[in-house]
């Protein structure tokens, strides 16, 4: 009888370590997930530090949503990247965005065009506007702002792609040239794969080929990122190349997960 005893309280002794080593196992990895990794060197400890401006929020979030056109499904926010040193960054884009209310044109104030008809909710004929994309995988954090302008009878159109990949041990925002070599891409193979891409959505008008797909190479070729193009990190890990496409019709905006 006492022999049997011992055999279930080691078996619950060791069933009880088994747990704490599961559960430390767990800990670490995802609950101090939300922390950059510092080496020291002088010791070799690896130190845990936070990154984020405000610990209890995301790494990239946005505030102050408001509607500017419903129906277009259109909105105005603030984005806020929510990592030390991103500051500056931050201050600039709430600049940006505060300029735009400057240059809203009211259907009242704007000269239609003779023959055409313009109506909305809000009573705007024209006015620039911001859309946002961000994605946190691995060690990648990443931000793609896409401006555009709306005109309520030609609809919106893209103007300017800029983006951040930002990396979420260091808080340091990688450059272009360490995305493309870090993933060995080269700028020679993204404008392959965006010709191919541009070749296979052409459409014609009246027998007019659509895309304009040798000024949107040359726009991408000669164009600097933050402008016209910008790299981004996908939800599966890989690299993006975000860019605008020209148009007989209106430039729009397209992406291409790179291989």
């Amino acid at each position: 009888m006492d022999n049997t005893k011992n055999v279930v309280g080691l078996i619950f002794f060791i069933i009880i370590l088994l747990l704490f080593a599961v559960g430390g196992y767990f800990f670490m990895n995802y609950m101090l997930d939300d922390f950059s990794k510092e080496s020291n060197d002088d010791n070799g400890i690896t130190e845990l530090r936070e990154i984020r401006i405000d610990a209890t929020k995301d790494y990239i979030y946005y505030e102050n949503n408001e509607d500017i056109l419903p129906e277009e499904h259109i909105e105005k926010q603030d984005v806020i990247i929510n990592i030390k040193g991103f500051e500056n960054i931050n201050e600039s884009l709430e600049q940006e965005l505060a300029t735009y209310d400057e240059e809203m044109l009211s259907i009242d104030e704007a000269t239609i065009p003779e023959g055409e008809v313009c109506t909305n909710e809000a009573n705007l004929y024209s006015f620039p506007y911001r859309e946002y994309q961000d994605t946190v995988f691995g060690d990648y954090i990443s931000l793609v702002i896409n401006d555009f302008t709306y005109n309520c009878i030609n609809g919106s159109r893209i103007e300017n792609i800029k983006g951040y990949v930002i990396d979420k041990n260091t808080g340091e925002l990688i450059t272009e040239e360490e995305l493309l070599s870090d993933f060995g891409i080269t700028e020679e193979e993204i404008l392959t794969q965006i010709r191919e891409r541009l070749n296979d959505t052409q459409v014609l008008d009246e027998g007019t080929q659509v895309i304009d797909i040798d000024g949107t190479i040359s726009d991408i070729q000669n164009g600097e990122y933050g402008t016209v193009k910008s790299l981004s990190i996908s939800k599966t890990g890989e690299l993006v190349i975000n860019f605008i496409v020209k148009s007989n019709v209106i430039n729009y905006n397209d992406s291409i997960e790179l291989n």
